[in-house]
């Protein structure tokens, strides 16, 4: 038996380090093995030990399980002990893997369980269903094919949720693709070609048979022409309302850096403080020092647990894009109201541009504060005790932002929902087609492993060559071509985004809803004749189905009539014109910013602006002013989102300086308990003066003083006007007593306990509690 090479490669280290005997480059390859060309019992004449060697040599075995220091190049250091204490069959084969791909597998698993359960009721007989992984071992291909047919008639998911059903071929390939992962981690070994051909045959069958959608989803993309108007729209509306104003900034710079970095939403929504490099640098031109923004986002996909980071450096582009788009305004908006920078004295942008870079140095960096170096750019924002509180250690979710996106799309007039993902579209062929990006940089940007990626997955399928100029033998109208093909060609601010009272009176008579309210109803019908305790889960859960079918028929109809609003409106408009009755369009609301919080309105005409002058210190003044206006109106409350359909257009009433308990103009807004009218907010300060009195002078006022008093919250939720007495009572209890430090605003008066702040309330702002303390003799322990 001939030794190993790498045991012949460290016999020869240890006998050179020992003897001195080494082999030189010079010798060949067959004189250097022809000296260990030995058997493992054999032994060179040079290696027999002496019996002081031997002792030694045993010495050194007698002892080698004790921590030994050992001397070796001048370090003293201990090897290592294997404790790591875990072992490889330890570690789970989903370790490290994306959150998707592991509930894609663990649905697949669950509905392959399902599956057998249902194969055992239909052959009692056939043990082998019985075992749901014993039966996807044995599975054959028919088994497999008739799987994923009965996924295409699945009904119901998870806790009898129904399902939206599988209506594109795409989704029957993951199905099956996870279902071949899942008979690997059962088996350990793939499924052949052959038989992966012969399931495929079977699955283009079930494409055929069940209708099953072949096209992909359409791949719209955005340009900088239509997100500039955009986040204009998210800056001015008051259709949409936030906690605070710092989260209508957030989604303005989500937009801007989707468009220029051209990173995936879940990249963008982990960006930390840590990710930034903030610095000056030297106008290689001779100019004055350039603002530059580096960012390196780590949320970026992954393939066994690694990835390439990718550094976007973005300098300042003086005369650029609006200051609405322009990341630098925006993002250094929130760093200095975060107070982020590690220099305390360095809090706004004009400060920023009076540093200079030292000389024989070509830059200088602002260093960020480390201690919130873990802060999130994307962060979220939640109502603690009744106070909008930035989160500043939590991402916000990607539903969040994906749901703000929607709602905001919808309110510019956009047709469909509007994604994350239609950025990648729009700046990644706008990247690929522009000369100056190479194939392997343009991959680098994009995240691909290969360039058909993007040709498969990301390039719009509607082209926008002009080949009637081209062949023609014409410069093309790309400007045309462009306009046709982008997101904003649907715009229509006419689109309806609210059912009317007719079209949802339409719902009550489908028959869906009316199957659900018999089968409701006979459920009712027997549990009344028979009071069997076993019915009322059954009721519960029917009237669960009533209201959700109602949700899901109402949000079908509603998609149905925006998908079909372009047609039918084009056909009433070409109707009116032919006959002459056209109205001109209606100009756009003049009063919206009377209603605007006075920094939201200088808010808007900061970072809408333009240039007036050729004059670079006017143009830096514009964009200070803009960056301190995002810094001045993150802190604004706009009162929280709007709850429901929005009030039906009626004609104001006339001011009055009193108070009303049901004013005629209001806004609903919910505080967790009940719902509540609103006082409008005028600029004059009338409601605050006119509310304050109605609390001083009402026997039992139906306004909170301890909401009126606290001057951190929107003047529309001071001022709100509640129902009756009994829903302040509620209010005041679950809201104020739970508060710590339990202090009256009014009064500026702090309480030991919540029993003193009830006798407080009562005698000093005739509001009365509910609550009961459960051991009087001992009130502060609760």
């Amino acid at each position: 038996m001939k030794r190993s090479r790498s045991r012949r490669n460290r016999h020869l280290e240890s006998d050179s380090s020992d003897d001195g005997v080494t082999c030189s480059s010079t010798e060949t390859d067959e004189q250097c093995d022809a000296t260990y060309e030995t058997d493992l019992t054999e032994s060179e004449p040079d290696d027999i030990q002496t019996p002081r060697k031997r002792r030694r040599s045993d010495d050194k075995n007698h002892t080698e399980l004790e921590p030994t220091l050992f001397v070796e190049a001048g370090e003293l250091y201990d090897d290592p002990l294997d404790d790591t204490g875990v072992d490889l069959s330890e570690i789970p084969e989903d370790f490290d893997k994306a959150g998707g791909t592991i509930v894609r597998r663990e649905r697949i698993e669950i509905r392959w369980k399902r599956y057998c359960r249902s194969k055992t009721r239909l052959e009692p007989k056939e043990p082998k269903w019985r075992e749901p992984e014993e039966a996807l071992r044995v599975a054959s291909n028919n088994d497999l094919y008739r799987f994923l047919g009965w996924c295409l008639k699945l009904e119901r998911g998870k806790n009898g949720r129904r399902l939206k059903g599988i209506h594109k071929s795409s989704s029957l390939e993951t199905d099956w693709k996870n279902l071949r992962g899942y008979y690997q981690k059962l088996t350990k070994n793939k499924i052949n070609d052959e038989d992966g051909s012969e399931v495929r045959r079977g699955m283009k069958f079930l494409v055929k048979e069940h209708g099953l959608d072949t096209q992909p989803g359409k791949k719209t993309p955005v340009y900088i022409e239509d997100i500039t108007p955009f986040n204009e729209t998210i800056l001015s509306t008051l259709e949409k309302k936030f906690h605070l104003g710092f989260q209508r900034i957030q989604v303005c710079l989500f937009n801007s850096l989707g468009l220029f970095t051209v990173h995936r939403r879940n990249a963008l929504l982990s960006l930390q403080f840590k990710d930034l490099q903030i610095s000056l640098q030297k106008d290689p031109r001779g100019g004055p020092p350039i603002p530059l923004i580096e960012l390196t986002p780590e949320g970026t996909k992954k393939f066994l647990g690694l990835t390439k980071l990718t550094t976007f450096a973005l300098p300042e582009i003086v005369y650029g894009p609006s200051l609405a788009l322009c990341p630098h305004t925006l993002l250094f908006g929130i760093l200095f109201h975060a107070k982020a920078f590690r220099n305390p004295k360095l809090t706004s942008k004009a400060q920023l541009r009076k540093l200079f870079i030292s000389k024989g140095c070509e830059q200088l960096l602002v260093p960020l504060d480390r201690e919130k170096a873990d802060w999130y750019i994307f962060c979220k924002t939640e109502v603690v005790k009744g106070v909008p509180t930035i989160q500043r250690t939590q991402s916000m979710s990607k539903s969040t932002m994906s749901s703000m996106l929607v709602t905001f799309g919808e309110i510019r007039g956009w047709k469909g929902a509007f994604h994350a993902h239609q950025f990648r579209y729009g700046s990644g062929k706008v990247i690929n087609e522009s000369g100056w990006v190479s194939k392997e940089q343009h991959m680098l940007i994009m995240k691909h492993a290969n360039p058909r990626t993007f040709l498969d997955h990301y390039h719009p399928l509607q082209l926008d060559t002009d080949t009637i100029r081209i062949i023609c033998g014409l410069d093309p109208d790309v400007e045309l071509m462009r306009a046709v093909t982008r997101q904003s060609r649907w715009r229509d601010t006419r689109r309806p985004r609210y059912l009317t009272e007719q079209q949802r009176a339409q719902i009550e008579d489908h028959p869906e809803l009316e199957e659900s309210r018999r089968n409701l109803s006979k459920t009712r019908a027997q549990y009344e004749e028979t009071r069997q305790l076993g019915l009322l889960p059954r009721i519960q859960q029917q009237e669960k189905e009533v209201k959700n079918t109602r949700k899901r028929l109402l949000r079908a109809l509603r998609h149905q009539i925006r998908e079909d609003f372009d047609e039918e409106q084009a056909f009433l408009d070409i109707e009116a014109q032919l006959a002459g009755t056209a109205v001109e369009e209606e100009s756009e609301d003049e009063s919206t910013s009377d209603n605007m919080h006075p920094l939201q309105l200088r808010l808007v005409q900061s970072l809408l602006s333009y240039p007036i002058s050729n004059s670079l210190e006017d143009e830096w003044n514009r964009r200070d002013a803009g960056a301190e206006a995002v810094v001045q109106y993150c802190d604004v409350p706009e009162g929280g989102p709007l709850k429901g359909r929005p009030r039906r257009e009626t004609s104001k009433p006339a001011a009055s300086d009193t108070p009303i308990a049901k004013p005629q103009a209001t806004l609903q807004v919910e505080d967790g308990v009940s719902a509540c009218e609103v006082v409008p907010v005028s600029k004059n300060g009338k409601p605050l003066r006119a509310t304050k009195e109605y609390i001083e002078g009402s026997e039992l006022p139906e306004a909170c003083f301890q909401c009126f008093a606290n001057e951190r919250l929107p003047d529309a939720v001071r001022c709100r006007m509640f129902h009756d007495a009994g829903c302040v009572t509620r209010h005041f209890d679950a809201i104020h007593l739970n508060e710590e430090p339990l202090k009256c605003n009014w009064c500026e008066v702090t309480l030991l306990h919540k029993m003193a702040f009830q006798r407080h309330a009562i005698d000093e702002h005739r509001v009365r509690s509910r609550w009961r303390c459960l051991d009087p003799a001992n009130p502060g322990k609760f």
